[in-house]
């Protein structure tokens, strides 16, 4: 095991201990006729701890008690797919520094002009200010998200997720057939997520797939049938939600299941004081997931109002 990797597990069993342990069981009443509890994303990780899609960062999630791990998918040039959120590197990455004279005529670096070899030489950095302040990880492989969710899995007897999103798949050809490979080789919950409507009605599986929301249209009644056809759920930004929550009646209707993104405790919604604010408005609105930077928080804030969902166990456990 790296060290950065013991660094994070530790934390997450000691400083940040999980409100639950495999086997605990939750039995708030339904709301809105449907989930009886809120199931939590680690977005990226636990990304308001550590760089966002690193592997200490997924591991601490996993350790907060999240049910869902969600890695962002890109391909680079040898076809490798890889946990990044951008198409390019320089955000989250000290590309710039290792490889100066690698950038395109726009000035930035593309994940699809290097070699996994090459992005082993990158360490990732801290994107956003205030945050964890050394740059110590590296840009991982999908796989090694796989083996970390499935090992972590057996060994603790829970039954989290995979949430794997296709990142632009429009310029990255063959991106969803390479996720759906590199899936096959475990037994894990998965959910699959794009914001590409195209590309996720395409893409040739039986896995449950989540459509991603980028305009109040596909929100409306029409939108949402639409989306019914192929998945069976949306990912809708909070803010959208707190302004008209009747969305998620309207989804739960066409048996779509709701997600909203994303909480962050250091950034929370215009209009909100505070993130148990946040949490219970979208309680109140009948959400069924969120997606969050800070697992632990939005997990303690959901049991506070018996409504956290308690990690699956791996026996009999079913995916979500």
């Amino acid at each position: 095991m790296t060290t950065p990797l013991r660094i994070a597990l530790a934390a997450a069993t000691v400083v940040l201990a999980p409100a639950f342990t495999a086997g605990q069981t939750a039995a708030p009443a339904a709301r809105d006729g449907r989930s009886a509890c809120l199931e939590v994303i680690a977005h990226r990780g636990a990304s308001g701890y550590l760089p966002e899609h690193t592997l200490p960062a997924y591991a601490l999630g996993y350790g907060q008690g999240a049910g869902w791990i969600e890695p962002d998918v890109v391909l680079t040039a040898d076809r490798v797919a890889i946990a990044l959120h951008d198409v390019t590197l320089d955000r989250t990455t000290d590309v710039a520094e290792r490889y100066p004279d690698r950038a395109r005529e726009d000035g930035r670096y593309y994940a699809a002009d290097f070699t996994f070899a090459e992005l082993e030489r990158l360490r990732v950095v801290e994107s956003r200010p205030g945050r964890f302040p050394h740059t110590t990880f590296r840009v991982p492989r999908l796989t090694e998200v796989l083996d970390l969710v499935e090992g972590l899995n057996r060994t603790t007897g829970r039954r989290a997720g995979v949430y794997p999103e296709l990142k632009s798949p429009d310029i990255q050809p063959g991106l969803g057939d390479a996720v759906l490979d590199a899936l096959a080789g475990y037994d894990l919950p998965v959910l699959i997520q794009s914001f590409d409507a195209n590309a996720l009605a395409a893409l040739v599986t039986d896995l449950p797939r989540v459509q991603l929301i980028t305009s109040p249209a596909q929100l409306e009644p029409a939108g949402l049938d639409a989306i019914a056809g192929y998945a069976v759920a949306i990912g809708a930004p909070t803010i959208l939600i707190y302004r008209d929550p009747a969305i998620v009646a309207r989804a739960h209707e066409r048996d779509l299941a709701v997600h909203a993104y994303t909480l962050r405790a250091d950034q929370l919604a215009p209009g909100f004081d505070s993130l148990a604010a946040e949490v219970e408005a979208l309680l109140a609105a009948g959400v069924d997931a969120v997606f969050t930077d800070h697992p632990d928080q939005v997990l303690a804030l959901a049991a506070a109002h018996g409504a956290a969902c308690s990690p699956a166990s791996e026996a009999g456990a079913e995916p979500r």
